[in-house]
């Protein structure tokens, strides 16, 4: 399955929301994604990593190196993860996934934002594929 990020942008948070597999093969087009998102003076940024599939080292490493930035941004990142293969992959990069929890104890499938998405598909080879 191909990697589809969809990038909320408005006043805060940004959102970004990936699906599908991260790896060696979308490295390259997600870190052009996360470094967009994480850029800039004290970045508030939700990564939600809940609908990957698959997440290798080449897949974590735009996450680490935006976490790293942000953190050194003086930000704030909220990285949500449940499949325990990427929450495996994560840990490994030193990074831990946040609890979320809504009123009634369940975490919730989306962050609405009050902001129209910017929806990017990249296929395998990382090349954007359409923008709506």
């Amino acid at each position: 399955m191909p990697a589809i990020c969809t990038v909320f942008v408005g006043p805060r948070p940004t959102v970004v929301t990936a699906a599908g597999e991260l790896d060696i093969a979308t490295a390259v087009h997600t870190d052009a994604i996360f470094t967009a998102a994480s850029s800039g003076t004290q970045p508030a940024v939700i990564i939600d990593l809940r609908q990957v599939t698959f997440l290798d080292c080449a897949g974590a490493r735009p996450v680490a190196t935006a976490a790293r930035r942000i953190r050194e941004a003086g930000g704030s990142l909220t990285l949500l993860a449940e499949h325990p293969m990427v929450l495996k992959v994560l840990h490994l990069h030193e990074l831990t996934p946040d609890k979320v929890s809504s009123a009634d104890g369940t975490v919730p499938t989306q962050h609405p934002p009050a902001y129209p998405p910017v929806v990017l598909h990249c296929h395998h080879r990382c090349r954007l594929r359409s923008e709506r």
